[in-house]
């Protein structure tokens, strides 16, 4: 099932058991914030008038940096998983203390104090469960394992909506409190698995690396100057903060009609529950099937102003009519955008970022500035409807404005994003890597082509380094450009992006490179024709004449050895074997690829893999190893055990043997059991046990442990 589920998520071995335990605290974690909110907001309207919330919003905003600088102080006086277990069951028990306060005695003072906790809750839960994240994944593996998690979230905003009706309808709207309490307590469980499961990335051994548990804070101070050092992380500050200010604001709208209408605090409680649960259904499939269509098609500048357009909208809509379908129109336009499209276009301005930078002032923005937003738009109620008498109907009017400036702030991040990324670029700062984390959006794009159009190679080839993440997509019309290029290694590269896409439109330009004077670039155009054009390499051989390489060979040989009418795997054999014995200048270079290639073909070349193994070449070894892995050959684990003692291989020698599984399960465990075998192989094989995974892997660990 675990196979068949990493299929399907087009994950590899290892992520699933890495990625559902912080997939399912971040589902947890929003699940119990969704119904935070709607408690919070039907108790609190039950008791007070919509004009009295503003008083809440405001003790969010102002409090938020003292809760933030508390948490940091705390953060660096402990670990990660006593923080990371421990805020899940503080959050866990003050829910429980407040049910049973509003059970039995319901003072006065509960409500608000209940809503400005669930303010705090929203802004340091999510959090936690993405640094953790950060702190275990590497970049390679968020790229695979993010996706999951952020399912997590989006379900759990469904979940939390729709369970709030249930639980509301059947036990009243104070049981929801007890509900948060026990879905945070199965979180910190699970923070504490996916912390102790997980394996520390180097960079972060220890917290005083990763600042504040992997968040990159030490105090606010720091956290304020990287964001106001910049004047691109002000730009996206200013986004942020308007954006926090408009939508809070148009949230009050949405409350106060909702409190005009509804009557008592069950029925308010199962319609915000509704509400949530239809808008995260909407949210995930905007998500699924419009954002990065959007983001390609468009770019991240008009996309960013999507959100605030529909606001706008919104808020006339309202002004117009006043009515409840309105408000919805207006909260729900802003709930499923905001938290698909718009969220998937905001991550993507940290994109030309340093990782440091990008974590650290991505934590502060999303914590306080946000909530100073929230604070800022509960002093503007506080003024014009509670003392000035508008009503929810006539605060579209300033909505309206604040959109406007809202686009303005979005028009300057827009321009900013373009120069930081064109500096990032030119300073090879944006690795691909760090670009393949999320999709090159249209603007990122157009700032690779043109420095594609530049002069300087090297510019070329690293533009073409980041374009090659986008191998799903049709490539880039400039990169057909670079086929005649006068620099061989450009010619090469763009050669290899045009086939990893199957670009069939060049394959005229590609035949005329099979007799290109670089030996690099007729091995790459070999390789398009054969497996795109489906032309037999033994005739494209005839035709290159002197040109022949060890690339075409390897070409021929993969053709030959394929399963179809064409196979030969006798002539293919016969072609490896004079990559195995090749000498002279080109011999090390022929025998390391004839060790990648026989990790792709068919297993049924074993002596060659065997004799690799023994090459004097390190490269050509290391590239043997991973061939067997590739291929789980279980008759060369043991030559794999002897490689686990040498610093050059063990590292190869320890994956390619996790990935024989459960077969290399026993010779692990008299290996590690026999005193006689060097103590650096033996200290290797509980982490390969542990890559494995496996229930009888589990019970060699433990009828080990003294070993």
């Amino acid at each position: 099932m675990n196979r068949w589920l990493e299929r399907a998520l087009n994950i590899q071995p290892g992520d699933l058991g890495r990625g559902v335990p912080l997939s399912a605290c971040l589902f947890l974690t929003i699940s119990a914030y969704v119904i935070g909110k709607v408690a919070r907001d039907a108790l609190f309207l039950t008791q007070f008038s919509a004009v009295e919330l503003p008083y809440a919003d405001i003790a969010s905003g102002f409090l938020v940096g003292f809760v933030v600088a508390l948490y940091l102080h705390v953060g660096r006086r402990t670990s990660l998983t006593k923080l990371r277990v421990g805020s899940p069951l503080f959050f866990a028990f003050t829910s429980a203390v407040f049910w049973l306060l509003s059970h039995y005695s319901r003072p006065a003072w509960l409500y608000p104090i209940f809503y400005v906790w669930v303010g705090m809750f929203g802004v340091l839960a999510p959090t936690q469960v993405w640094t953790l994240a950060n702190y275990l994944l590497t970049t390679r593996e968020a790229k695979r394992i993010f996706g999951m998690v952020g399912g997590g979230g989006i379900t759990g905003w469904i979940f939390g909506g729709y369970l709030s009706r249930i639980i509301a309808h059947a036990f009243g709207t104070e049981s929801l409190l007890l509900a948060m309490a026990v879905l945070l307590v199965l979180c910190s469980v699970l923070m504490a698995v996916a912390a102790r499961g997980g394996r520390v990335r180097p960079e972060f051994a220890n917290d005083a690396a990763a600042g504040v548990s992997g968040t990159g804070q030490r105090n606010l101070r720091d956290s304020i100057r990287s964001v106001f050092s910049s004047a691109y992380l002000r730009a996206i500050a200013a986004v942020i903060c308007i954006s926090s200010f408009a939508t809070t604001l148009t949230g009050w709208q949405f409350k106060a009609v909702v409190k005009q209408f509804s009557v008592g605090k069950d029925s308010m409680a199962m319609f915000f529950g509704d509400f949530y649960f239809y808008a995260g259904v909407l949210a995930l499939l905007f998500q699924l099937l419009l954002t990065t269509r959007l983001l390609r098609r468009f770019g991240i500048g008009p996309i960013l102003y999507v959100l605030p357009l529909l606001v706008l909208a919104g808020s006339a809509g309202l002004l117009v009519w006043g009515s409840v379908a309105a408000a919805l129109f207006l909260k729900g336009g802003d709930q499923i955008v905001r938290y698909s499209i718009d969220r998937s276009t905001i991550e993507l301005l940290y994109l030309p970022l340093p990782n440091r930078l990008k974590l650290q002032a991505k934590w502060f923005i999303d914590t306080v500035v946000w909530r100073v937003g929230d604070g800022l738009a509960g002093v503007v109620v506080l003024i014009f409807a509670s003392r000035l008498g508008w009503t929810a109907q006539q605060i579209s009017w300033i909505a309206s404005l604040l959109v406007l400036g809202w686009i303005a702030a979005v028009y300057v991040a827009g321009k900013q994003y373009v120069v930081v990324l064109q500096e990032s670029i030119s300073q090879h700062r944006l690795d691909a890597e760090h670009a393949s984390t999320l999709a090159l959006d249209r603007s990122t794009a157009e700032v690779l082509a043109k420095t594609i159009l530049s002069s300087d190679s090297k510019e070329i080839l690293y533009a073409l380094s980041l374009f090659e993440v986008e191998r799903e997509r049709a490539p880039h019309p400039v990169i057909r450009g670079l086929l005649n290029h006068p620099f061989a290694e450009v010619r090469q590269k763009a050669i290899a992006i045009l086939s990893a896409v199957g670009d069939g439109s060049v394959r005229p330009a590609i035949e005329k490179l099979m007799k290109d004077p670089d030996a690099g670039v007729r091995t790459e155009a070999m390789l398009y024709l054969v497996y795109h054009a489906h032309v037999d390499p033994l005739t494209l051989l005839s035709e290159v004449g002197d040109y022949a390489d060890f690339s075409v060979r390897s070409a021929v040989a993969a053709y030959l050895a394929r399963p179809g009418e064409a196979q030969n795997i006798e002539t293919s054999r016969q072609i490896l074997i004079g990559m195995l014995h090749e000498s002279g200048e080109d011999g090390e270079r022929t025998r390391l690829e004839l060790a990648r290639l026989l990790g792709e073909l068919p297993d049924a070349f074993d002596p060659l893999l065997a004799t690799l193994l023994r090459d004097p070449s390190g490269a050509v070894v290391r590239e043997a190893i991973r061939s067997v892995g590739a291929l789980q050959k279980l008759s060369l684990a043991s030559s794999l055990l002897e490689f686990l003692g040498s610093s050059e291989f063990c590292t190869e020698a320890a994956e390619a043997l996790a990935k024989l599984g459960d077969r290399v399960v026993n010779l692990l465990e008299k290996e590690v059991g026999n005193a006689s075998s060097p103590i650096e192989t033996r200290r290797l094989i509980p982490s390969i046990l542990v890559n494995i995974g496996t229930p009888e892997a589990t019970r060699v660990i433990l009828d080990n442990l003294l070993e």
